[in-house]
Formats: C-alpha cells, sequence, structure tokens
C-alpha cells in the first residue's frame, strides 16, 4: 500500500486538503495529516477546522512515498520555514513524490527543487518560481512533481498523485468511480 503525508498549515485551502485525501483514500493510499506546529488542529482559510494525527517534526521521510502541500493563504507564512523546506529537499533527493497546489507550489520553488520543471501554479502566485517552466493546465507531472493550479482542479490533481503513485490504469478506474464526464 503507497503511503502519504498532507501538511496542513494556518489559513489551508480546505477543499484543496480534505478532496485530496478523499480520493487517495478511495484508491486505497494511506494518507497521514500532519500538523505545520505542534497544534493538533489546523484551521483553514475558512474557518474549517481538520484534526491533524501528526506534528511535522515526527515525519521520517523513509516512511512514506510522497508528500502533499495544499495552498490557500496560509502558503505565505510558510516561507522560510526550514523544517518544512528541509523536508521537501528530502523527499525529492530519494526521488519521491513531492506534490503542492495552487500556492504551495512556491514552497517548492524556495525548496529549489522546480528549476527547469514544468509545474502549475494559482496565477497570481509568483514567488521562488522564476526557474520553474509555467504551464496553463488543471494539474501536471513532472518527474516526481505533481502540481495543482487551484481549488477548482483538485480532482484532477488528486488523480495525478494517483497516476505517479499507482499508474494510469488505476487513475482510470478511479476517476470512473467518480463519474468525470
Amino acid at each position: 500500500m503507497k503511503r502519504v503525508a498532507i501538511i496542513l498549515h494556518k489559513n489551508f485551502e480546505e477543499s484543496e486538503a480534505i478532496v485530496t485525501i478523499d480520493v487517495l483514500r478511495r484508491s486505497d493510499i494511506k494518507v497521514d495529516i500532519y500538523s505545520i506546529d505542534d497544534a493538533d488542529f489546523q484551521e483553514g482559510s475558512h474557518q474549517i477546522i481538520i484534526k491533524t494525527e501528526y506534528k511535522l517534526a515526527q515525519l521520517n521521510v523513509d516512511e512514506y512515498d510522497g508528500i502533499i502541500i495544499p495552498g490557500g493563504p496560509g502558503v505565505n507564512d510558510l516561507f522560510g520555514n526550514e523544517k518544512l523546506l528541509n523536508i521537501v529537499k528530502a523527499f525529492n533527493a530519494k526521488q519521491k513524490m513531492v506534490s503542492a497546489i495552487c500556492a504551495a507550489p512556491q514552497i517548492l520553488g524556495q525548496a529549489g527543487i522546480v528549476d527547469g520543471i514544468k509545474v502549475v501554479k494559482f496565477p497570481s502566485t509568483n514567488h521562488f518560481l522564476d526557474k520553474a517552466i509555467i504551464q496553463e493546465t488543471s494539474s501536471i507531472i513532472d518527474q516526481n512533481i505533481v502540481t495543482g493550479t487551484s481549488i477548482g482542479t483538485v480532482v484532477p490533481f488528486a488523480l495525478n498523485i494517483i497516476e505517479y503513485l499507482q499508474g494510469t490504469e488505476q487513475k482510470a478506474k478511479i476517476k470512473a468511480q467518480l463519474v468525470i464526464i
């Protein structure tokens, strides 16, 4: 069974996190919910509070196949977070999946792992992405990097994570179950 860690932060975009977790679990991918800090709960940008299972300090890269960072206005508060940047770099160094949606690809840029990599992101979020190859589509996979544009593209983003971890056949199976036309 594949296993990923999703990192929740204050003012994360709730749907980007919840829908991704839901779709991945439908595909039998274990998703562990981490808090960026020592909180047992994280409040999203629309005041929806989610219980987390683990603290970022507990994350062991070797136990996971990938990491997911949802976007939202709280991403700006993550700039310079050395713990998070080091974890992103560690996943990338082991060629494990690193995924981010909306504003969160900026974190991948700050970590220096998307230079020359095709990424998508929310249109107005341009920090640290000057060396990435910005694309205009809903979600994209390039090497071990999976990115999504926004809340409106969260299902294609989650499906691309499934494709990366489990293959195109499994992605098609889950897409059919979700009745995406």
